[in-house]
C-alpha cells in the first residue's frame, strides 16, 4: 500500500512541476521579448522583480521535487569530493559577485574520494553552500575543511555570517521550516536526505559564535 502511495505522490509531483514550469517558462519568454522593445528602459526595473518572482517559483518547485524524490536512482561512481565542492563553489562566485565572498577549500588530501550518486551529492552540497552563501554578508568568507580517517569523509563548511540569531539549529533542518522570506524550507532538509542515503550523517550547529558549521560526515567506502 506504502508503495502505491508513494508512486501517487510521485506522479503527482511529476505533474505539478510540469504544470507549473511550462506558464512560468512561457511567461519569462515574453517577458525578455517585452524587455528587448523597452528601448527606454521605462519598465525594466517591473520586469526585473517579475524574473525574480518567477525564479524563485522555479526553484521552489525544484526544492519540492527534490524533497519528494530524494532517492531517486542515479549511477554510482568514483567522486572526488574536493573537485566536486569547487565546482559547486563556482556556480556561486558569479551571482554573488557583489558580495566579494572569499572561498578556501582546505583539505587533508585532493585525493580524498567515495563511490556515491554525483547528481545528488551536488545538490546537498549546492543546498548547505546556499545556506551560507546567503547567510554571510560582503567581504565574508566561507572556508571548507576536508579531512577523513580509517572510515569516513568529515567535511565542514563554515561561513562568516550572524549565526542562528536565536533559532535552534535543529529546527533548520526540519521540512518547511525557514528563516528567509522567499525560502521553501525545503533546501536543507534535502541535503539531510540525500546524506542519509549515503549512509552518512548532516548536521549545523553554532561555530563559536561567529556564523554557523554545517558538518557533513560520509562513508569513505560506499558501495
Amino acid at each position: 500500500m506504502e508503495f502505491y502511495e508513494s508512486k501517487t505522490i510521485e506522479q503527482l509531483t511529476a505533474t505539478l512541476a510540469h504544470e507549473v514550469k511550462n506558464p512560468v517558462s512561457l511567461i519569462r519568454a515574453n517577458i525578455d521579448y517585452m524587455m528587448l522593445n523597452d528601448k527606454d528602459n521605462m519598465f525594466l526595473e517591473n520586469f526585473e522583480l517579475i524574473k525574480r518572482e518567477l525564479d524563485k517559483i522555479s526553484n521552489i518547485v525544484m526544492d519540492f521535487i527534490n524533497f519528494i524524490k530524494p532517492n531517486a536512482d542515479y549511477e554510482k561512481e568514483i567522486i572526488f569530493i574536493v573537485d566536486l565542492i569547487s565546482e559547486v563553489i563556482e556556480e556561486f562566485k558569479i551571482p554573488f559577485k557583489h558580495k566579494n565572498i572569499k572561498f578556501d577549500i582546505m583539505a587533508e588530501s585532493e585525493d580524498i574520494k567515495l563511490i556515491g550518486e554525483y547528481s545528488k551529492l551536488y545538490i546537498a552540497f549546492f543546498n548547505v553552500l546556499k545556506n551560507a552563501v546567503e547567510a554571510v554578508k560582503e567581504n565574508g568568507e566561507i572556508n571548507t575543511f576536508i579531512n577523513f580517517n580509517e572510515n569516513d569523509i568529515i567535511i565542514k563548511i563554515i561561513d562568516s555570517g550572524e549565526g542562528f540569531c536565536g533559532n535552534n539549529p535543529n529546527k533548520l533542518i526540519e521540512p518547511f521550516f525557514t528563516t528567509k522570506t522567499d525560502g521553501s524550507g525545503l533546501g536543507l532538509p534535502i541535503c539531510k536526505s540525500i546524506i542519509d542515503y549515503h549512509g552518512g550523517s548532516f548536521c549545523i550547529y553554532e561555530n563559536k559564535g561567529r556564523g554557523c558549521c554545517a558538518e557533513i560526515v560520509l562513508p569513505l567506502k560506499n558501495n
